[in-house]
Order: structure tokens, then C-alpha cells, then sequence
């Protein structure tokens, strides 16, 4: 009962940790996107480097010894995956850093509630997953809502969009990549990232920060918003599934909405507030079955 709580208590860490994301990243408000986005990939990097060569070396040699035994054909799959789960990776979090320094936070918190709706369509799509007909009524709803959001404002919606489908693709990408230890996968994925942001280094770095305070913000989103949050997520995982994960990762946008209007003063107008209203509800329809489950399995 106690591990369960652990594990439990695992999750909404993990989740309640990237609600309050935002904060670290106004504080950096006047470096671009490209930088902050740079340097956090950095200072991820040489973590879980340390992590991984430090605590993981002999789920390193398991992992090595596992792809060694597929055929050609599968292993280039499996490194196709990871590899374009890194590209993934990197256009979601560029994009979210953006909209919260340059637009609103509202609008990236927006991203994270239609991302679980997206995921559900795009698994039906590409993996061919199974939906009810109550998710497709949410699925109408959540697009209902894109469209009330847009009439607002095409740009925030377009970058809503952007950042939700990046984050969907990856985890439907990462379905099809089974059997491999999640925090080794994720080093090569951000690894991945950094080689990535150095071929446009040009385009993100004009200048190299060189504040005391910079550095140490980056270190600290490295560190208690990209590395320990992905820990507990992984930890938590072990034990709770993933019907369950879904329910709890609206912490995330929740806190997010919370910090964007009692912290940065943030204000929404009627057709947002029609357009968040119509989420919600396509939401509750959504996980409609997974609450029932739940309730059901207590």
C-alpha cells in the first residue's frame, strides 16, 4: 500500500513540478527561445550522462545486447524512433518556451489540455487503436473549441496546435518503441537534441549569456523541470497505469492557468471563455471511461 502511495505520489510530483515551469522560464523573459532552449539541452545532457553512465551502466550493456539481437531491418526502426522522438522532443519544447516568453501562458497551457484528445486521434491513425464513441464526441467538442479559440486569435491557436501535436506524435512514436529502459532512451533522445540545436546554433545563439543568474536558472530547469519530473513520471509508471497518468497529467495545464492568472496576471475574453468552457466538457466526456475504471478498480 505504501509503494502504491509512493507511486502515486510519484506522479502528481512529476506533474505538479511542470505546472509550475513557467515561473523559471519568465525569469529568462529577455533571452530568445533559441538560447534558453540551448543551454537547457546542455545542462540535460551532461545530467543524464552522469545519471546514465554513473547509476545505469548495466541496464546500458542490457539495452546494447537487446538491439544487437534485432535484425537489421528492426534495428534501424528502433533508431529511426529514438531518433526522430529527439527531433520531436525539440520542436515541442522550443515552441512552449516561446509562447510562454512571447506570447501568453494561457495559450501553452491551452497545448496540454487538447494534447491527450490529439494523442487518442493520432493513435487511432497511425497505430490503428481503438476509440468509443464517446471519445469521438470529445474529439468533435475539442474541435469545436480549436475553432472558438481561433476565431480569438489564429496565431495562439496555431501555436497550440503546434506544441500539442509535437508532444502527441512523440508519444505515439514512443509506443512503438518498447522494451528498452525509458532513462537511457531519453538520454540518447536529448543527445539527439543537442546535435540538432548545434546544426542551427547560428540561428538560436546570437549571443552567448554570460550571467551568473542565467546559468544558474538553466541549471535549475535542467535539473528540477526536465530531468527529476521525467524520473518521477518513469517511477510512477511503474506501478500506476497509464489510464490513470492521463487523469493526473491535467495538473499540469490546471497549475499552469492557475500561475498564468494569480502570478503573471493574466485575463481571458468571452470567446476564451467559451473556448475553455468547451474543452473542459469535451475532457470530462473524454475520460468519462477512464474515471469509471478507476472508481470501478478502488
Amino acid at each position: 500500500m505504501n509503494s502504491s502511495r509512493n507511486h502515486y505520489l510519484a506522479a502528481i510530483a512529476a506533474f505538479a513540478i511542470w505546472g509550475f515551469f513557467s515561473i523559471p522560464l519568465r525569469a529568462l523573459k529577455a533571452y530568445s527561445a533559441g538560447e534558453i532552449l540551448y543551454f537547457r539541452i546542455l545542462f540535460s545532457s551532461l545530467v543524464l550522462l552522469v545519471i546514465v553512465f554513473g547509476f545505469k551502466r548495466n541496464d546500458l550493456r542490457k539495452d546494447i545486447a537487446f538491439i544487437q539481437s534485432f535484425t537489421p531491418a528492426k534495428r534501424r526502426n528502433v533508431v529511426l524512433l529514438t531518433l526522430s522522438g529527439g527531433a520531436l522532443l525539440t520542436v515541442n519544447w522550443l515552441t512552449f518556451i516561446y509562447i510562454v516568453n512571447h506570447i501568453n501562458i494561457k495559450t501553452a497551457s491551452f497545448s496540454y489540455l487538447i494534447c491527450p484528445v490529439i494523442t487518442a486521434v493520432l493513435g487511432y491513425v497511425l497505430i490503428k487503436e481503438k476509440m468509443t464513441m464517446l471519445q469521438w464526441v470529445a474529439v468533435a467538442l475539442c474541435t469545436l473549441s480549436c475553432v472558438v479559440m481561433g476565431m480569438n486569435s489564429a496565431l495562439e491557436l496555431g501555436y497550440s496546435f503546434l506544441t500539442a501535436f509535437t508532444y502527441a506524435l512523440y508519444l505515439i512514436s514512443q509506443r512503438k518503441n518498447q522494451g528498452f529502459d525509458r532513462m537511457i532512451v531519453l538520454c540518447v533522445q536529448v543527445l539527439f537534441s543537442f546535435f540538432i540545436l548545434n546544426i542551427f546554433y547560428g540561428q538560436l545563439i546570437h549571443e552567448i549569456p554570460t550571467g551568473v543568474t542565467f546559468y544558474s536558472i538553466i541549471l535549475g530547469i535542467a535539473v528540477l523541470f526536465t530531468v527529476l519530473p521525467l524520473f518521477l513520471n518513469l517511477f510512477a509508471l511503474n506501478r500506476i497505469n497509464s489510464a490513470t497518468i492521463g487523469i493526473l497529467m491535467y495538473l499540469n495545464p490546471l497549475i499552469n492557468f492557475s500561475v498564468a492568472f494569480l502570478v503573471f496576471g493574466e485575463t481571458v475574453n468571452s470567446i476564451q471563455v467559451a473556448g475553455y468552457g468547451i474543452i473542459v466538457v469535451a475532457l470530462v466526456v473524454f475520460n468519462y471511461p477512464a474515471v469509471r475504471q478507476l472508481a470501478a478498480s478502488r
